[in-house]
């Protein structure tokens, strides 16, 4: 299974986004988020989660800590959602790899870095004395720190590995 295709459940999804399981099962409960997979009830059905929706909970989590205010970190939450790893990645491809932050306001969509810092739309005088000079988040950076803990985590990779150490 190619790693752009691979699933977490709730626990992986809380250990790599820092959110605690209460909130994710109260969000869960509430409506305002539903796993790619929804387990059933009971043991060993769990709900299964797609690496967009963590990096989606992972970057509005981050914003939330911030001080971003629900309202401001809801619609980040719901832009990265459904999107297709692939279509992140094309994204990331285009340089369009960074959230705009100005002050505790966010921009839900992945912009340039000179969209950021080189607009001529942004009154750096006021911002700078308002103390709301823009800020960028690294989204990008943010994704390739989850894939990697999920091919660290991957069980097929480590039967790999010890059947080749075996061999050896």
């Amino acid at each position: 299974m190619d790693l752009m295709d691979k699933y977490l459940t709730s626990s992986d999804l809380c250990r790599l986004t820092g959110l605690p399981m209460g909130t994710l099962k109260r969000l869960r409960a509430a409506g305002s988020v539903l796993a790619a997979k929804p387990g059933s009830q009971g043991r060993g059905h769990a709900d299964l989660w797609s690496l967009t929706q963590v990096l989606a909970l992972a970057v509005a989590r981050g914003l939330r800590s911030r001080g971003v205010s629900l309202e401001q970190a809801g619609p980040v939450l719901e832009y990265f959602w459904d999107m297709p790893p692939v279509q992140l990645e094309d994204y990331f491809r285009n340089g369009q790899t960074y959230l705009a932050l100005f002050g505790t306001k966010v921009l839900p969509r992945l912009v340039s870095q000179d969209s950021i810092f080189n607009n001529e739309y942004v009154d750096y005088s006021t911002a700078a004395t308002e103390a709301l000079l823009p800020a960028a988040i690294d989204v990008k950076l943010i994704w390739e720190r989850i894939k990697t803990e999920v091919a660290k985590s991957d069980p097929k990779k480590e039967t790999r590995t010890k059947r080749e150490t075996v061999r050896k």
